[in-house]
């Protein structure tokens, strides 16, 4: 038997939240609607997702106005951790809340990589 969608997104953002020092993990679409998440019980996940659309949606603004090609990553860092978004294709973003201290570096290696997973998922749609 074939796993469902929400079985893949779950494998996904499980096999992300190994890679530690991450507090949360949404996948919204592009018009912020939570699709699956991780999240502690401080994280109302439907707000997060609705503001990571916004940003997102900024940044690609931003990024069209000033002919900077396609915004492939945006991060924004606070003083309790950062948030990092990375698209999923032309549908969907990965979301993530990190520790303050977190290696972004492999965080962002693997975002991209599970990406790509969610992307494809999508596709099957």
């Amino acid at each position: 038997m074939s796993k469902t969608r929400k079985e893949k997104l779950d494998e996904v953002m499980e096999a992300l939240m190994q890679v530690g020092q991450i507090k949360a993990i949404c996948i919204v679409s592009k018009e912020g609607l939570l699709i699956n998440s991780i999240t502690p019980a401080d994280v109302d996940a439907r707000i997060f997702s609705a503001l990571c659309s916004t940003i997102m949606g900024a940044a690609e603004a931003a990024s069209e106005q000033m002919a900077a090609g396609s915004a492939t990553q945006v991060s924004v860092k606070t003083d309790r951790g950062t948030i990092v978004l990375v698209p999923g294709g032309s549908k969907v973003i990965l979301a993530v809340l990190t520790e303050p201290e977190s290696q972004l570096g492999l965080i962002l290696f693997e975002m991209e990589s599970r990406a790509k997973q969610v992307e494809e998922i999508f596709r099957e749609i």
